[in-house]
Formats: C-alpha cells, structure tokens, sequence
C-alpha cells in the first residue's frame, strides 16, 4: 500500500474496531468493508468481519470471511484457525473442524488442546479411527497422561471396545500408582465390564492410600449391599459417613432407603441409629442430622425422643421453619395441645406471615376450651393470610371457634363466606350441616349441603354420620340407621358413630340393640 491508501486503510480499521467495542454493530460492519475495499488483502480485516458477522446471526457470511482470513494470511495464524476451526463445529461441519484442530497441531505440535480438539471433532462426525490416531499421536508426544487416556477410554467404550478401553484406564493408572482419581476411574470401568472384585480391589487400594476417601467407601458400601453382605455394606458406609469429602446430602440420601424396613427390621434401625449419631458428632452446627434423627424416631412412633431432635434442630437454627414443621406436627401426634400452644407461639414471633401457625395455635387452643382466644388467633391469621388455601383453613377453623361460643350468627356468616369463595368445599358442607343438625335449625338446608357432600366423597364415613344425623334430627330414623351402618362398616372403630346409634336404637325403641352400642363404647375406651 501507498502512504495515503494505508493511512485510509487505518482509519477504516481503527474506527470499525472502536464502533465495534460500542457494540455498533452496523456502523462497523461498514467501516471495515470499506478498509478491506482499500485493502482486500487484508486478513485481519477478513478475521474482523466473520468475527462480526458471527455475531450478527449471519452464519454463512461468517464462515465465508472465517475461510477467506485462513487463505488469505501468509503467515499460519491460530486465531484465524482456532475461530475456523470452531465455526465449522458449530455450523455441524465436524470433519472440516477436525481437519483444521490437525493442521493447527501440525503447526503447534506442543498444544495439547489441539490434540483433544481434532479428536473431539473427529468423534462427533464419528470417525472414531481418526479421533483414535490422534489421541495416540498425543500419547506419543506427551507420553501417558489423564487427558487422552480418559478421552481414548471413552473412544472405545462408545464403540463397543470395552477391552481396549479398560487397558487405557489400566495404563493410566499403572503409571500413577498413588493417585486415587486414576483408580476410581478404573474401578468404575471394572464395574462397566461386570468385574466386580478387581472394582473391589481397586476402591480397596484407593482407601490404603487415603483412609478418608468417602467415595471409595460409598462405593464399596454400594457393591456390598447389592451382594447381599450387609456386614462389609455397613460397615463402608459407615466409614463413608465418617469422611469428609462425601458431603452430608450425599450421606443424607444414603438413609431413605433405610426408612422402609426401619420400624420391622432390628438391624436396619441399629444401623439407622448409628449413622445418624455419626452425623449428629461430625456435623454438631447444621440443622439436617437433627432433621434425620427426628425422622427416624417419628417412624418409630417414639414422638417424644423425636420432639427432642426437632427442638436441638431448632436450637442450631431457628430462622429454618422446616424444623418448626417437624415440631408441631409431632405435637399433633404427642395429642399435646398444650405443647402446641407453646410452639405455635414462639413460631409466630419469628414466622408472623405464616398463616398456617395461626390454624394450627387456634385448633390448639379449641382443645383446651379456650374458644374466644381461639376466635382472636384466626381473626389475627386472616390479617396475614394471603394464598386461598390458608383462608379457607383459618375460616373453617374460626366458624368452628364461634360455634362453640353459641355465636351461631358468626359461625354460620363464615360457612357461607367459606362456600362463597369455594363452592365445592365438602369438609364446609359436612360441618356446616352437623352444626345445623346438632341446634336443630335450617334442617332441609343441612340435608342439602349433606346431600351435596356426599356426591363430591360418596364413602366418607364422616360425612355418612352428619347424614345420619340430619336425619336424626329430621326425625327419620330409620333411615338415619341406615346411613349409620354404613359409616360404621367402613371405620368400624369410631365411638363418635357407636354414640349415634345408641341414641337411634333408643329412639327405635330397640333396647337390645342400644345396650350392644354401649358396651362397644365402653370396650373402644379401653
């Protein structure tokens, strides 16, 4: 170029890259043009554009000044080749990339991730004796090493030459005899091929040399198991437990298949037990081990150990409302509302917008005859309760509340508000119609909503009593009787039913059959 021409030539250039920095695109999509119109030889303007062109979606043109840069220099260029090299792969091209990764090794013999490039290309246009022959031109240069081994292992694995592809691992592993990653992925690859004591062997070896090696264990407790040996299974994954390197979820996950056998099995709920003090003593400072013991006396039924548990978990964090969760549904099972009370108390200092602490404090405080604090708490929880669901769970709770306090106005107002926003709320028909059968009031009304009901769980027994009982009340008993037997056919252990058959047989004038209900309640008390 003249003095003039390489002085516009510049100008072109310098500006477009600038433009091109302000991601104006279309701006110095031109400039360079017009450089290269100055100077067509100009690779680097070539390089510029595809770059460019790339990025403005437009592929074809891409590729075309990605080969034209490669073509044009004088000089071999690694970026030029490299960004070749990769358009071919992204546009599909596999074989061209891999061509171009070979010619770029041929020019930087001492790059090795030309060498996994070419490969890598030659694989994905499955031409797997290619991609072979230069991972084994690697190994010649750079002798034997993770990256080709691994890659050739897994050449020869996705063709079916598992020999070939175990003795890559072999190699890789007999030249690195103390290095433990290189034995598992040879164990894992015994394992592919169905050899389970060199796997065996090879895990073994790995724990000789690193004794805190958790995935080796784990992967020992794994064969074992499958086998059938539970001593040597548990007693890996007991040392598994013990490392450091197999991070407590890993561990966390080992356990659930335990929970299945854990109530009939003695075994499994000493092994359950022992684990679970390992995670407790190695993991004192995060919530999950307490989480697990919880669990696992809640499956026991041991509710007061598992109570304790979910209490230490909340000692550790209090802010998780997942042990909070744990509490108060054992409180449920403990039968304690007392307890319940308590909790859902400190809960709601620390959780305020959780409006289902307020259902569970105000059913507590039901249980205790504590009806107009009851009422308060479900009227606080309404204030907070956003989601739909929770609504509805405060409301039926309070129109329980204010039923009980003879507010029979306030109770009824809120069934209504209930069946408003949910028009096919079986459990508020069902306690909206005991309730009016129990004052005697709305009586053809409580049987539709019974009606309706029933058509939504037609084998409810519940909602068969509080049919029963509209009935009752209707004075037809008979037929009150009818529904009654059914209810009790399906849960033939609720006293509740046995309480409303002997005060229909009374009324039956059936004294045999109402003496026969009173001593089955009297033999349900027991």
């Amino acid at each position: 170029m003249s003095y003039s021409q390489q002085k516009t030539f510049e100008e072109f250039y310098f500006e477009a890259s600038k433009q091109k920095i302000l991601n104006n695109q279309e701006k110095a999509l031109k400039l360079f043009q017009s450089a290269l119109e100055t100077y067509p030889k100009s690779d680097a303007t070539m390089y510029q554009l595809a770059r460019l062109f790339y990025q403005m979606d437009q592929y074809n043109q891409a590729l075309y000044w990605s080969e034209k840069a490669v073509s044009t220099s004088k000089n071999y260029n690694k970026w030029y080749f490299g960004q070749l090299a990769q358009f071919y792969n992204r546009f599909g091209k596999y074989e061209e990339s891999a061509k171009v990764f070979q010619s770029m090794i041929g020019e930087e013999p001492d790059n090795k991730e030309n060498y996994i490039e070419a490969a890598n290309q030659f694989f994905n246009a499955k031409k797997y004796q290619e991609s072979i022959a230069v991972l084994m031109e690697m190994q010649t240069r750079f002798g034997i090493e993770e990256a080709s081994s691994t890659r050739l292992e897994y050449v020869y694995t996705s063709i079916g030459e598992s020999e070939m592809a175990l003795a890559e691992l072999e190699k890789l592993s007999k030249k690195y005899p103390t290095n433990t990653n290189f034995k598992g992925y040879l164990s894992d690859g015994y394992m592919k091929a169905g050899q389970t004591d060199k796997a065996i062997q090879q895990l073994k070896e790995i724990v000789a040399l690193d004794s805190n090696e958790g995935f080796a264990y784990y992967a020992l407790y794994n064969i074992y198991d499958e086998s059938g040996d539970k001593d040597r299974a548990f007693y890996n994954l007991k040392k598994a437990f013990q490392a450091d390197n197999l991070d407590i979820q890993q561990k966390l996950q080992a356990t659930s298949s335990f929970f299945l056998q854990l109530k009939k099995n003695a075994r499994v709920k000493k092994e359950m037990l022992e684990l679970s003090d390992i995670l407790v003593s190695k993991y004192p400072n995060i919530i999950e081990p307490y989480i697990l013991k919880t669990d696992i006396y809640a499956t026991l039924e041991d509710y007061v150990t598992a109570r304790n548990y979910a209490l230490e978990a909340i000692k550790v964090n209090a802010s998780d409302f997942k042990s909070w969760s744990k509490l108060l549904s054992l409180n449920a099972k403990l039968n304690d509302p007392n307890l319940q009370i308590e909790d859902t108390e400190r809960a709601i200092e620390l959780f305020p917008n959780m409006a289902g602490l307020y259902t569970a404090r105000a059913y507590a405080l039901m249980e205790v005859e504590k009806f107009e604090e009851a009422a308060n708490t479900v009227n606080e929880g309404l204030e907070v309760a956003v989601e739909k669901p929770d609504k509805l769970e405060l409301l039926l709770c309070g129109a329980s509340c204010y039923n009980k306090l003879e507010n029979y106005e306030k109770s009824d107002g809120l069934y209504e508000k209930i069946l408003n926003m949910s028009p096919n709320n079986s459990l508020a028909m069902n306690n909206y119609a005991y309730n009016l059968a129990v004052r005697n009031s709305k009586l053809q009304y409580a049987d539709s909503l019974i009606n309706s009901a029933l058509i939504l769980e037609p084998r409810n027994p519940y909602f068969m009593d509080t049919k029963a009982w509209v009935l009752y009340s209707m004075g037809s008993y008979e037929n009150a009787l009818e529904w009654l037997l059914k209810a009790v056919d399906i849960d033939p252990r609720n006293p509740e039913y046995y309480e409303h058959l002997y005060a229909v047989y009374n009324k039956l004038g059936n004294d045999s059959k109402a003496k026969e209900m009173s001593n089955k309640l009297k033999e349900l008390s027991k």
